[in-house]
């Protein structure tokens, strides 16, 4: 097991056949990288209980439920409050992989996790799962793993990897944005709540936004991007356009948000970068459910500016589901783990 720099887990190790009939110098040459999940239980559903959290993750091989967190409860602070929409099956579920998108017209930039093999394998610890996808299961031939940890009191630290192995397959626009989606239960507030700045001159300050209709390619919401990040180009004859467009302001300044859910329940999502010439984490609303309930989508996207094929790409984060007490105490959850981070 090793570690990315900001100290995340990587779950890949290496493995040497020692059994191979070449001299041991020889014999170096075929070592080759594995997901270490590959050595643990394979199952449909692990439920893990740690600290307050109560959380069962689940895979896709039922197509009429969503793969990652399938509920979360927070014991001691809403014992009878799931986190995510308890009711249709369908559409509910947390940190769950949604798509995988490209700039150009193509049938799989919809819902591609959802189908072929993502296995779900749960760990030794007792507390991590991981769901791992192999490149001949995706139709954008990437091979990817996502990793979740419950640790006390109330986090589940999260950590995604992934390597395209054909770059071509991602057009003349060359990025890949891959989607994770947050589908809520009932909500005391549908904004989305971040430091940003509502003006290339602003000061950076706290934003409350509910992704109004102010954009030609809305449709039930939109996406916000960082101060220093470029908004996606996406041909004229692209279909599916909800998720490629960004509002011009306000910006993100800081690599968290949180939502305020029913109960005086908050749910925080956190990463470990923002935007860099490499890639960058977009955050998203999307209001479909709203006529009949009081419950959106708090989403995010992760974008990898330029696709090169056989490199790995990814960010970790934490999510965070527990009493409201503040903004600022929300600001303070994000620098804690993140001054943590910077010292492993």
């Amino acid at each position: 097991m090793r570690r990315s720099r900001a100290g995340c887990s990587m779950v890949f190790s290496f493995k040497l056949f020692s059994w191979l009939p070449f001299r041991p110098r020889t014999a170096l040459l075929f070592l080759v990288l594995i997901p270490a999940c590959a050595r643990h239980e394979e199952t449909g559903t692990v439920s893990v209980k740690r600290g307050d959290l109560s959380v069962m993750f689940r895979d896709n091989s039922d197509p009429a439920q969503l793969s990652g967190i399938d509920t979360l409860m927070n014991v001691a602070e809403a014992s009878h409050y799931d986190a995510y929409d308890p009711e249709e099956l369908g559409a509910s579920a947390g940190l769950n992989f949604e798509h995988i998108i490209s700039g150009h017209e193509n049938p799989n930039n919809r819902h591609t996790p959802r189908h072929g093999k993502y296995t779900l394998h749960k760990e030794p610890d007792g507390h991590s799962v991981t769901l791992a996808r192999r490149p001949e299961d995706s139709p954008w031939r990437v091979a990817s793993t996502f990793r979740y940890t419950v640790k006390a009191p109330h986090y589940i630290d999260f950590d995604f990897r992934c390597t395209p192995r054909d770059a071509s397959l991602f057009g003349n626009h060359g990025y890949a944005l891959f989607f994770f989606a947050n589908y809520m239960n009932d909500v005391e507030d549908i904004s989305l709540h971040f430091r940003g700045h509502k003006s290339a001159d602003g000061p950076e300050e706290w934003i409350s936004t509910n992704a109004p209709k102010a954009h030609p390619d809305w449709n039930g919401g939109g996406s916000y991007r960082a101060l220093l990040a470029k908004d996606l180009a996406y041909d004229d004859n692209l279909r599916h356009r909800l998720n490629h467009w960004s509002y011009d302001w306000p910006r993100i300044a800081r690599p968290f948000y949180y939502g305020r859910a029913r109960h005086g329940m908050t749910l925080i999502l956190m990463f470990d970068r923002l935007v860099s010439e490499r890639d960058q984490i977009r955050f998203s609303l999307f209001k479909f459910k709203l006529r009949a309930h009081p419950r959106p989508a708090w989403d995010f996207q992760y974008v990898v500016n330029r696709v090169d094929s056989n490199t790995e790409y990814g960010f970790c984060g934490r999510l965070v589901w527990k009493k409201f007490v503040s903004a600022e105490d929300c600001l303070q959850e994000y620098e804690r783990w993140a001054a943590d981070l910077e010292v492993k």
